[in-house]
């Protein structure tokens, strides 16, 4: 007489159908792309233990991609935050602590606050020191660009200036209004100025 194994091994195959789905979703559900893409690898199926009959399913380890956690935190004042994970540092600076409104000289109080800003570059920063300018919505987009730009090269400038001799590359670019963070207008077109204000800011970015 045989053993019959069919029912037992239906049931572990749709155990195990439902762990991944549970695992994985992501892989499980996405549409294939460079987002999830873990190399494919064949796992034997479900046996017969020939002492006790009971069915044995194999172990299947569940690849998925690492994802950067990063910190945010945010000054008193709400100009300025801060986003730190474990390889990376990404500063957020109000353009309006930095500068007067339309302009890209630094004001005085920028002067401490890059201060800091370098201090911090020379005890973490490897590479290359990205630091990009934005602006909001109001006016011509062309002279935001430009202004973006200039403001970018200003902090650039001056954080050289205080790293002299320390090794890294700083590049500065400017995004005009391209690449808001904060809503600007109300759906009925009204002026949101703390929507603008988070617009209007100088980003600095450096692997540790």
């Amino acid at each position: 007489m045989s053993r019959s194994v069919s029912r037992p091994l239906g049931r572990v195959t749709v155990t195990i159908v439902v762990g991944l789905l549970l695992l994985c979703p992501t892989a499980a559900w996405a549409a294939p792309g460079a987002a999830f893409d873990p190399p494919t690898i064949a796992v034997g199926g479900p046996r017969l233990e020939a002492d006790d009959g009971q069915v044995t399913a194999p172990v299947v380890d569940v690849v998925a991609p690492a994802v950067d956690v990063f910190v945010v935190t945010g000054s008193v004042e709400g100009d300025s935050t801060e986003a730190e994970s474990a390889d990376r540092v990404e500063l957020t600076l109000g353009a309006d602590v930095l500068f007067a409104f339309g302009k890209a000289d630094l004001s005085p109080a920028a002067h401490q606050r890059l201060a800091q800003i370098a201090d911090r570059i020379r005890q973490q920063a490897k590479g290359v020191v990205r630091i990009d300018g934005h602006t909001d919505g109001i006016g011509d987009p062309a002279d935001n660009q430009e202004l973006s730009r200039r403001r970018a090269e200003t902090v650039r400038v001056a954080l050289a200036a205080l790293l002299a001799g320390v090794p890294v590359t700083m590049q500065a670019a400017g995004h005009g209004e391209s690449e808001p963070i904060a809503v600007e207008t109300t759906p009925e077109g009204r002026d949101i100025p703390a929507g603008r204000a988070k617009n209007r800011r100088v980003e600095i970015r450096f692997d540790k």
